[in-house]
């Protein structure tokens, strides 16, 4: 769609949110170098998913 925002989660396990999104199928974009994904919800915005940093 026409999406000008998204909304960003920030995730305990990155690792288990990754393959559990890729498992699901929801994955619309990733970049490796920065550590982040993107998932699409059912109304095709996109979600972006983090890593708690720390």
């Amino acid at each position: 769609g026409d999406n000008e925002f998204h909304l960003a989660l920030v995730v305990d396990d990155f690792d288990a949110a990754h393959a559990h999104h890729k498992k699901m199928g929801c994955i619309c974009y990733e970049n490796e170098k920065m550590g982040i994904y993107f998932i699409n919800d059912p109304d095709d915005y996109w979600i972006e998913i983090v890593p708690v940093r720390r």
